[in-house]
């Protein structure tokens, strides 16, 4: 017999007695289909059968038509287009309610301010929610909400009822924050979601500025509470859409619910595996209260010890505050008085270079997506988080010259579209930067990502409520040119950062204690399995140190066949008993590994 014979023979010997203990003392891993063709073949024996999906099931949203897949995309990033939409909506009838109420221009700007601070309020209480129940009964709920909420506001008495009600719409509103990023991740391969996450980038963009530009000249003809009634229209038309045509997403959820139709089905037929047959991600499922815990603690947690998610925040949090901090600003620069004399439907439509500039970057990322996939095709298909920094190197030089730019045209002898043009390049460049964080983000932590984005999102909305309460003072006082020059020397502090996660990025993650964690208990869950074969093979693999030789393209192109089936079949089952989380991407392995 031949050596590959020899090697090939004792692969499968080893498959054969791996597989044996693991059946005894694990959960076995079936489709439906086979859940019922086991229990059947044994109707008197509790099989512990775990439900995952099958190769091209149509109930995993990663197989469902692209049509259906870019249609949801589309949807609920448009979820995030109108939330931003009624948030900054009320900077346009900003002066009829103080003329109406007898209050103060710093009252009504806190009623935007609110609004943010329930995007910061809302996301953080909410994502547990939708772990739990799904992110179908999320969304439905809390968009009702911020229809419903709509109601008051345009009937409100008083000042004080716009107040409360700008908060609690704030923090429905949130929900898209929380949702529309784990939708996409649920529908699209991360490999494959640079398309879907452009989309999500320009909602986040160009949604702001669009608020003032749809809600000018409704104030101006209308009157500001006409604003109200047109957005609670909007929204609700969009609830209704929402109902009927988003299903969930979320993969825990729709096996666990696949389970349990699988039990039912089972207990009709008198099958006793009915009793022990669980779902993929039963044994890493958290009950409310913990759920509840980790989202309140792990975010603060990331956001004082993890550096990358630091930064990003400030970043991130800095560019949300100049966003809504314009909303104040604008009106001052092209308004009347010292400005260009525009009205309240002039001055909305002053903001359309910011929400253009956005569009132009997006047509422009298909550049920053080929670069990435050709430096993951460059390490054989593994991610490469820094390149998705390579754009924002870009992004982060338009933000400050923008801001001067905009700063020494804001004279009223210039020429109105010179400041308008500086606000179009200010939009390209916060909308790079801002995706391209939350893209490096994401690739960076993976398993940890939704705590690290929460704490960047947390940040953000902070921010982002603080910096319009200042914008009026900060421009009267300072000067129209000093004032956005000010924010230009601060936005020259941050242009390193890009720049900084990507030439030395790698570095910075390596020394992170999650990174460190999880490449540590992947490596010690392989040489586990290898610890005991007699491979020659294996002989190097229990002394290596470097996660990239035991990832499943270097163990297929480094090992014998029935060496590499086995690796797949004994780690995807030992990262069932250990990680609920991760057990649908090492099942796509374990598949690919047989298939090979």
């Amino acid at each position: 017999m031949s050596i590959d014979e020899g090697h090939i023979g004792h692969g499968a010997s080893l498959e054969k007695k791996n597989s044996d203990v693991y059946r005894e003392n694990r959960p076995l891993m079936v489709t439906e289909e086979e859940a019922f063709a086991r229990a059947r073949n044994s109707p008197d024996e509790a099989l512990p059968l775990c439900i995952t999906f099958s190769h091209n099931d149509r109930e995993n949203p990663r197989c469902w038509p692209k049509w259906r897949k870019w249609y949801i995309t589309i949807f609920v990033s448009m979820l995030n287009v109108i939330t931003t939409w009624c948030a900054g909506s009320i900077s346009s009838g900003a002066t009829a309610i103080q003329s109406e109420f007898g209050v103060s221009e710093e009252v009504t700007t806190l009623c935007l301010s609110l609004y943010v601070l329930g995007y910061a309020v809302g996301p953080v209480l909410l994502a547990p929610l939708s772990e739990y129940f799904g992110r179908q009964p999320v969304y439905v709920v809390s968009w009702f909400l911020l229809f419903i909420f709509q109601l008051p506001i345009a009937l409100a008495p008083n000042i004080g009822t716009i107040i409360v009600c700008r908060f609690i719409a704030g923090f429905a509103g949130g929900a898209p924050l929380t949702n529309t990023g784990g939708s996409i991740s649920d529908l699209w391969e991360r490999n494959h979601s640079g398309g879907p996450m452009a989309i999500y980038g320009l909602s986040s963009t160009f949604g702001p500025p669009m608020a003032l530009v749809v809600s000018g000249y409704m104030a101006l003809d209308l009157g500001w509470r006409w604003i109200f009634w047109i957005m609670m229209a909007i929204s609700g038309g969009w609830w209704v859409l929402l109902v009927l045509t988003i299903p969930e997403t979320r993969h825990t959820i729709i096996l666990q619910r696949k389970a349990k139709r699988v039990r039912a089905l089972m207990r009709k037929e008198n099958l006793k595996s009915a009793e022990t047959v669980t779902d993929a991600s039963a044994s890493g499922r958290k009950g409310l209260d913990e759920l509840f815990k980790i989202t309140l603690t792990r975010p603060f947690r990331f956001l004082f010890t993890e550096p990358i998610t630091t930064f990003s925040a400030i970043y991130n949090g800095f560019l949300y505050g100049l966003v809504y901090l314009f909303n104040e600003s604008f009106p001052l620069v092209f308004g009347p008085g010292k400005g260009h004399g525009f009205n309240v439907g002039q001055q909305g439509l002053s903001f359309l270079g910011m929400a253009i500039g956005p569009i132009i970057a997006f047509c422009f990322y298909p550049l920053q997506e080929r670069y990435y996939l050709r430096r993951v095709k460059e390490h054989d298909g593994k991610g490469v988080p820094e390149a998705r920094m390579w754009m924002a190197r870009l992004g982060a030089i338009f933000i400050p010259i923008s801001l001067f730019w905009f700063g020494w045209t804001s004279y009223r002898s210039v020429h109105w579209i010179v400041p308008i043009i500086a606000s179009a390049f200010f939009g390209a460049g916060i909308y790079i930067v801002i995706l391209s964080i939350l893209n490096y983000v994401v690739d960076s932590y993976q398993t940890y990502s939704a705590s690290a984005l929460a704490g960047v999102i947390l940040v953000r909305n902070l921010v982002g409520a603080g910096f319009p309460l200042f914008a009026t003072q900060m421009y009267e006082r300072l000067g129209y040119e000093w004032a956005s020059s000010l924010l230009g020397f601060l936005a020259i502090l941050l242009v390193p950062i890009p720049f900084i996660f990507f030439y030395m990025g790698r570095a910075i993650r390596l020394r992170s204690p999650k990174q460190s964690i999880s490449e540590a208990h992947l490596i010690s869950l392989i040489l586990t399995i290898v610890s005991n074969s007699e491979n020659p093979q294996s002989q190097h693999l229990q002394h290596t140190q470097n996660p990239q030789e035991l990832s499943p393209a270097a163990l297929t192109s480094t090992t014998q066949p029935g060496f590499t089936k086995t690796v797949f079949c004994s780690l995807g089952i030992a990262i069932l008993s250990s990680s609920g989380k991760q057990l649908y991407v090492m099942n796509a392995d374990i598949q690919a590994g047989y298939r090979e």
